[in-house]
């Protein structure tokens, strides 16, 4: 089955959930443009897809948004990148370290949801947030991450409340991972952590989630969500959150 959507812009896809959700995208007929940092990600990336089309860049960066929406024109924006935030305890950062997030993931949150609106991106199109379960219930060893995700999460309901109002007919929706993603490398750091700060092993501490939560199977949650009536994403809820066993939608 083939998406409803014509073109894909995924923010940070040359890894992670970003990756494995270009790859769907793409499989599923999608024309999908990856921005990333990681140019040898994204040259590994070019190589798996005929639909995939990759741009090295910093989406963080003034202007960056909306030299990216004006160029590519997506029907499709998904912002799954970000900064890899310090793991540690907040005592021993410094504000660089704990604001980090802020001036990358947050930041991003920001500049796309401006530029989609004042752009507009077409009727009809839909942003995509990536937050966080930190955004939730906290974080206490990655400094400002829980805050920066929960402005995210936020931005969400921002950029809705405007799309509405201007009679854009644009759909933010924000996703919220409730579980470390195994694999990924901020899953391995983060979890040895908290295992370490709970005086328990990985396995133990990974365990207390029945199934686990890879980035493939986010990104297939996410095409799954994606694969409605464009009727029911305008009608239906705005936030899901993602655990291994699926997707539901959130109050």
């Amino acid at each position: 089955m083939s998406l409803d959507y014509q073109q894909a812009l995924v923010i940070g896809g040359s890894s992670g959930v970003g990756r494995e959700l270009s790859l769907n995208l793409a499989k599923k007929g999608v024309h999908t443009i990856v921005a990333a940092r990681g140019a040898a990600g994204l040259a590994q990336l070019a190589g798996e897809a005929a639909n995939i089309e990759t741009v090295a860049i910093d989406a963080s960066r003034d202007g960056a948004a909306g030299e990216l929406l004006a160029t590519h024109k997506p029907d499709l924006l998904v912002l799954a990148g970000g900064q890899r935030p310090k793991i540690a305890a907040v005592h021993e950062m410094g504000w660089e370290d704990f604001s980090a997030t802020w001036n990358s993931d947050t930041k991003m949150a920001f500049e796309f949801t401006k530029a989609a609106l004042t752009l507009p991106l077409a009727e009809g199109a839909t942003i995509v947030s990536f937050s966080s379960g930190a955004a939730l219930a906290g974080s206490p060893l990655s400094g400002g991450y829980a805050g920066a995700k929960r402005m995210q999460h936020f931005l969400v309901n921002y950029g809705q409340r405007e799309a509405d109002r201007l009679g854009l007919g644009l759909n933010f929706l924000s996703i919220i991972p409730k579980q470390l993603i195994a694999g990924t490398d901020i899953g391995k750091e983060a979890s040895a952590a908290y295992a370490a700060s709970a005086g328990i092993d990985v396995e133990k501490f990974m365990g207390q989630w029945d199934t686990p939560l890879t980035a493939e199977l986010a990104g297939a949650h996410l095409v799954d969500l994606l694969d409605q009536p464009q009727e029911a994403k305008q009608a239906g809820a705005r936030a899901f959150a993602i655990t291994g066993a699926g997707a539901e939608a959130m109050a």
